[in-house]
């Protein structure tokens, strides 16, 4: 039968410890490209066109800048405002990919590069549309940043080439919600 002293209760503490640690670690924190990943798959799941709905928005809310959400339901609240307004026209911020250069949306993505920009990192991301023939492939780069201890996209400069592709960047395509005031 073991018999316990006091020499070996700091042992057996600094084991217990030991355990209880390794029990508790905290997984990695997700990086930059992984909050890029999970953002653009909770996209795709939701199908989302247009300014997200407000669940919609409530489920990318996590992957987003406070700014971004902002300005994401701001366009939100127009695109409703305008269809009260006049149902029977298309409002603004109604359908199309706000998130990539392509409306339709990438049918894959994959992430090509995840690169220092000051206190920002500038994530390459290749998407992919397979649905037209040909296919159609480009490069956007998602600017994210660290907000309350955790890394948020904060803006996805468009990077597509074609006619009638998004151009400039995604804040920049909201600045009209926001300055409707709403």
């Amino acid at each position: 039968m073991a018999r316990w002293t006091s020499a070996t209760r700091p042992a057996l503490t600094l084991a217990a410890l030991a355990l209880v640690a390794a029990g508790c670690a905290q997984p990695d924190a997700p990086t930059p490209a992984d909050t890029v990943v999970a953002l653009y798959r909770t996209l795709a799941l939701g199908q989302v066109r247009g300014a997200p709905s407000g669940d919609e928005l409530a489920s990318i809310a996590p992957y987003v800048s406070s700014e971004l959400h902002d300005r994401l339901a701001a366009a939100r609240r127009l695109r409703e405002r305008e269809t009260a307004r006049a149902p029977e026209e298309k409002p603004p911020y109604a359908d199309g990919d706000l998130f990539t250069s392509l409306f339709e949306g990438p049918t894959s993505f994959q992430i090509l590069s995840d690169t220092a920009r000051g206190d920002e990192r500038a994530v390459a991301v290749r998407f992919n549309y397979d649905r037209a023939q040909p296919g159609v492939a480009w490069t956007d780069v998602v600017v994210v940043r660290s907000e309350r201890g955790r890394w948020v996209v904060a803006d996805v400069i468009y990077g597509g080439q074609w006619d009638f592709a998004n151009r400039g960047t995604l804040l920049t395509a909201l600045e009209p919600a926001t300055r409707a005031g709403s």
